[in-house]
């Protein structure tokens, strides 16, 4: 029988020609293949960018200075009248972007003696998320916009789409630079517990330095009017995702207390909000906070305080850098002229990575689209939450600031674009649906006003507050998602230390170097 079994010619061929034969499979190849032309293509369009850059020698430089103009590879530098008003005895910085974050960090590095220029591409300073916001300071509550929780429940709803999702994802940010880099970083490190909690970890320390460096602000009159929250409420669904945050407060000291839902059965709309949350946590702090009006009181104060040192330059749009034959950056090349600097930090939110992929660095930094309704105080809910505090729900958070109510929410991870109508989309209308099933309060269309922005998403929703490798005198301080207003005084901080060549064992999270493929 054995005998019969191994010189059957048949099974022979099943078992061993038919192997023999069979070709391999070239799906490994093909994939290598893919990846590595993916890389040739990337090391080509930053090779190609970083040589976009303008090179002077020496001899150009002096020209340049001499003659205020120049013309090389076809194009015609100006020199910018403002080099001439610069003390060469004090360093100069150059921040690009005048929103609260480049605001923030221009006053830091003016307390610390720096001389500096500050760029701004539009006819006034905050008019993109700084502009119009949720209103809330707060820096140590940090719900990541981008976790393993969301990351599904994005990808759920992309798959089964329902009219009351609030977190979604659009394959039209694939469109977006450096698109599969953020993604691939999302997945790495967004994806586990222990990242998660890590995250949490991170922007919690960075809110002890935010904390530590507000209390400064307090003292120098920027806050008039403001911060009139009695605390802050975080209301959960989920009690196990609510004692994860809480778990984190208690690590870095943060003081907070479990509520007593029976300390809020007064007012009616506490009573219907309370029963549908089975966990609740309040934070003491002031926390609602006009982003707006802080950066024109900060702008304000360095104007009146730091006459000499301080110039801020409307209009101006950043066009390329500008480097001598050592590959060190000695300026900018912008719409109205070359300015020179001894340091320069990227401020620019969303178009930050536009400004870094000059010097060939991938930013993963991905629009994240939000929505915002302000709306006047109803008269029913005077006395209630919404009038002392500040809530953050799983759907939506509200501030209440001079009876103005500030409403904003859901998110959705797209390519950037600007709305002409953002009252009629998606985003504002489930968060007026969401005011009416929470609060039972209406949302008249026609005496409340709305707008969309692109928050700067970065894949572990975690700030990028770094150096660039190859070029040491160049900053990046961006990505803060939603909470640029409550991490802009500790961003400053730190890149001020970063400036100086310190950096402590907390900043490194904050570092580009913990991405891959940048």
């Amino acid at each position: 029988m054995i005998k019969k079994l191994i010189c059957n010619q048949k099974l022979y061929q099943f078992c061993v020609e038919q192997k023999i034969s069979k070709q391999k499979s070239k799906k490994g190849r093909n994939i290598l293949l893919f990846i590595l032309s993916l890389g040739l293509v990337q090391h080509y369009t930053k090779t190609r960018d970083y040589m976009s850059n303008i090179f002077l020698s020496e001899q150009e430089i002096y020209d340049l200075n001499k003659n205020k103009q120049l013309e090389i590879n076809k194009k015609q530098l100006k020199y910018h009248e403002i080099n001439l008003q610069k003390n060469k005895e004090i360093q100069t910085a150059v921040i690009i972007g005048g929103g609260i974050i480049g605001l923030s960090q221009a006053l830091k590095l003016l307390q610390h003696g720096y001389s500096v220029i500050l760029i701004e591409k539009e006819q006034f300073i905050s008019t993109k998320c700084s502009a119009f916001n949720g209103n809330i300071y707060n820096p140590y509550l940090f719900n990541p916009l981008i976790s393993k929780y969301s990351i599904k429940t994005m990808f759920d709803n992309y798959i089964n789409p329902t009219d009351s999702a609030t977190q979604r994802f659009s394959f039209g940010c694939l469109q977006e630079p450096g698109a599969l880099v953020w993604l691939f970083n999302a997945l790495r490190l967004s994806t586990s517990d222990s990242k998660f909690d890590q995250s949490i970890q991170d922007m919690t320390k960075l809110g002890q330095i935010q904390e530590q460096e507000f209390e400064k602000i307090k003292k120098l009159g920027l806050l008039e009017n403001q911060l009139t929250a009695e605390g802050e409420l975080s209301l959960y669904k989920s009690v196990e995702y609510g004692k994860r945050i809480s778990q984190s407060f208690k690590q870095a000291g943060v003081e907070f207390t479990e509520i007593d839902k029976t300390n809020y059965n007064q007012h009616e709309i506490d009573r219907q909000l309370f029963n549908n949350y089975p966990y609740v946590i309040k934070l003491d702090k002031e926390n609602n906070l006009d982003t707006k009006q802080l950066s024109i009181q900060t702008l304000k104060y360095c104007q009146k305080h730091y006459p000499d040192k301080f110039k801020i330059l409307y209009g101006t749009e950043f066009n390329e850098f500008i480097m001598n034959y050592n590959r060190y950056v000695i300026g900018i090349n912008t719409n109205k002229g070359v300015i020179y600097g001894n340091k320069f930090i990227i401020c620019a939110g969303l178009h930050s990575k536009y400004i870094a992929k000059k010097l060939a660095v991938t930013l993963p930094i991905m629009p994240c689209r939000g929505w915002i309704i302000e709306s006047e105080l109803p008269e029913n809910a005077k006395g209630s939450v919404l009038d002392k505090m500040v809530l953050k729900l799983p759907t939506l958070s509200i501030t209440n600031l001079n009876n103005k109510l500030r409403i904003s929410g859901c998110q959705l991870i797209d390519k950037e674009y600007k709305s002409d109508d953002p009252i009629n989309e998606w985003g504002a209308q489930i968060l007026i649906k969401q005011m009416k099933e929470q609060f039972n309060i209406d949302l008249d269309p026609q005496c409340i006003s709305v707008r969309d922005c692109c928050r700067p998403l970065t894949p572990d929703d975690k700030i990028i507050l770094s150096k660039l490798w190859f070029n040491k005198n160049v900053f990046v301080n961006a990505g803060h998602g939603s909470r640029g207003m409550s991490q802009c005084h500790g961003c400053a901080e730190i890149i001020y230390q970063l400036m100086q060549g310190k950096q402590k064992e907390e900043h490194v999270a904050f570092d580009l170097k913990r991405f891959l493929f940048i």
